[in-house]
């Protein structure tokens, strides 16, 4: 099944596909009629490639020396595939993002051997150890987690997925935390993967989605082999699916209903992995879309009553342009044609394209070959991924982390048959992602089980940053080497009231003659929470003429000429603070 793996001499081939009843505008394909275009790069092909690489692995520099643990044995145990994920949060409140990496260990252990890592960032660049005497090294087989304050008392929470009780970390604001699992109401048993806090019914408390992969135990555990008759790990399939997702309520009071049944979830199963939270439809009320592996793609759309309806394949949602389940992992959602809907990308299996879709008022396009997803994609298995603007051009950026599920014949790292290298691709003027992996520096970097692929500006120079977490291994900070000197901004929002980090606000931004569109989605990707500040590359711009916040609460407020190049703390209905001088390109 590995034949195409080192079919690659090229992998910056793209094929060049027409796009019937569409129009290049802005750099990407959009439908004729769309009035506003996303913005794009004057140029994005290899040969426009800077000289310098531009990620730098700084792991061991930045003290970062967590090590995961599988737990492998010669059993080939499913579980084993899955993790590892992690967090960027700002646990201490001093406006740097610390780190919480998940440990898994051996299953069926007290795992006090291996336990989840907290590192504080010590805003030069680096981190320190601060797991000891935090209490947030919980054991466990550790999957995930996400970050955000649900009980909005200012300190920035946990939640842990892993194999069995999940865990509700409690943020104590003085560098420790509390296991609040049971009084929360959390901490149903399962085997756990994704999670992502939302404000579904818009009561300013966040509640809490969580994915669930399949029904497993060890007696579930079957033998699968390879062409070849040698033993390898199975596919989700051959185990029952999982018995369903999870939906928490927020009480209000630090507590959470399993609302489950009532608000709808339970009319589905499906192998769950990565889920997203957006306003798809465009209705004000925030949907739910479910990446499940080789099972049809889960699309709820909030009722506006507390009840949501799955209408996944009548959206256009649910399979492939040619009808396939894919195995979904990882998943991405922003704005990648500039017309104001949230569109989709979701990372794959080796030998079948990423699915790329392109929403039209909450109606789905697969358009994966048409934006350049059918050639440098196909050849590996992605699981974290991650859009942003690395070199502040305004064009969307695209990182995967990739690893393989079943072992590679002829491993590109010896003896790890699962190792496959990372993937950087830019979006061209031709509408299309192009793989620019080697000027990235990514194919001179060792190659590992990558998982997720966490996003944030850890050393607050203003670009982006990459970590990235591997299973049986140390994870990789990539620290952007960006020197384009590009303008950008990042903004901090802060609501006066609901939920206190703002999720699923949205931004408009306007600068130098061009719109750009975010919305605060920390819980994106694989496994794991991002940076939850808003990060814009504004090109050319030497200042932002206005930027426009729809909070969570549906309210609106606009801020006029903002400085570029700096931090903006965005309080509602206060005046924008900033640094006193520009951070680092």
């Amino acid at each position: 099944m590995n034949t195409l793996l080192h079919i690659i001499s090229n992998r910056r081939m793209t094929l060049v596909l027409a796009v019937s009843s569409a129009a290049v505008v802005g750099g990407i394909a959009l439908r004729l009629g769309t009035t506003e275009a996303a913005p794009s790069r004057e140029a994005s092909t290899p040969a426009a490639a800077a000289a310098a690489a531009l990620f730098k692995n700084v792991t061991t520099q930045a003290g970062v020396d967590f090590v995961h643990v599988t737990g492998a044995r010669d059993a080939y145990w499913l579980i084993e595939g899955i993790g590892s994920g992690g967090a960027f949060f700002d646990y201490d409140d001093d406006g740097d993002m610390d780190l919480y990496l998940v440990q898994s260990g051996v299953f069926g252990t007290d795992n006090l051997t291996y336990h989840n890592r907290l590192y504080r960032n010590n805003g030069q660049g680096a981190f320190e150890d601060a797991t000891n005497g935090s209490n947030a090294d919980v054991p466990g087989y550790g999957i995930g987690c996400v970050a955000a304050d649900y009980d909005n008392d200012g300190d920035v929470d946990l939640y842990v997925t892993r194999i069995g009780s999940d865990v509700l970390l409690q943020n104590n604001g003085d560098g420790t935390f509390r296991d609040a699992t049971a009084e929360a109401g959390l901490g149903d048993d399962g085997f756990s993967a994704g999670a992502a806090f939302l404000d579904y019914d818009r009561d300013g408390n966040l509640d809490l989605y969580v994915t669930r992969y399949v029904h497993w135990s060890p007696t579930r555990e079957v033998e699968c082999y390879d062409p070849n008759g040698v033993r390898d790990y199975c596919s989700p399939t051959v185990y029952d699916a999982a018995s369903n997702d999870r939906l928490y309520h927020s009480t209000g009071d630090g507590r959470f209903e399993d609302v489950t049944g009532k608000a709808g979830i339970a009319a589905s199963k499906g192998n769950g992995l990565g889920v997203v939270c957006s306003d798809f439809t465009g209705d004000g009320w925030v949907d739910i879309y479910v990446a499940n592996d080789q099972t049809p793609a889960f699309f709820w759309v909030n009722q506006a009553d507390g009840t949501f309806v799955e209408d996944a394949a009548m959206r256009g949602a649910a399979f492939s342009g040619e009808g396939l389940a894919i195995a979904g992992m990882g998943l991405v959602s922003e704005d990648l044609d500039g017309d104001a809907d949230y569109d989709l990308v979701v990372a794959n299996i080796q030998h079948q394209s990423h699915l790329c879709m392109r929403n039209e008022g909450g109606f789905f396009e697969d358009v994966s070959q048409a934006w350049g997803f059918g050639g440098w994609g196909v050849p590996y298995t992605a699981f974290g991924i991650g859009l942003f603007d690395q070199d502040h051009d305004g064009a969307w950026d695209l990182f995967l982390a990739n690893g393989a599920v079943n072992r590679i014949q002829e491993p590109y790292r010896p003896g790890h048959p699962f190792a496959e290298p990372n993937q950087f691709a830019r979006l061209g003027l031709d509408g299309r992602f192009h793989d620019m992996s080697d000027e990235a520096g990514l194919m001179d970097m060792p190659f590992g089980m990558s998982r997720g692929a966490l996003l944030a500006d850890y050393d607050n120079d203003g670009d982006i940053d990459v970590l990235v977490t591997n299973g049986d291994g140390r994870p990789e900070l990539l620290r952007n080497e960006n020197a384009t000197r590009m303008a950008w901004t990042m903004l901090d929002l802060i609501p006066n009231t609901g939920n206190r980090n703002a999720i699923n606000a949205r931004v408009l931004a306007e600068a130098g003659g061009k719109r750009y569109r975010r919305e605060v989605k920390p819980h994106a990707g694989y496994l794991a929470s991002n940076d939850p500040r808003v990060h814009i590359g504004l090109a050319d711009a030497t200042v932002i003429d206005r930027v426009t916040v729809t909070w969570a609460d549906q309210s609106v407020e606009s801020w006029t000429q903002l400085p570029i190049n700096r931090h903006l703390r965005m309080r509602q209905g206060a005046s924008p603070q900033f640094e006193s001088s520009a951070g680092a390109q």
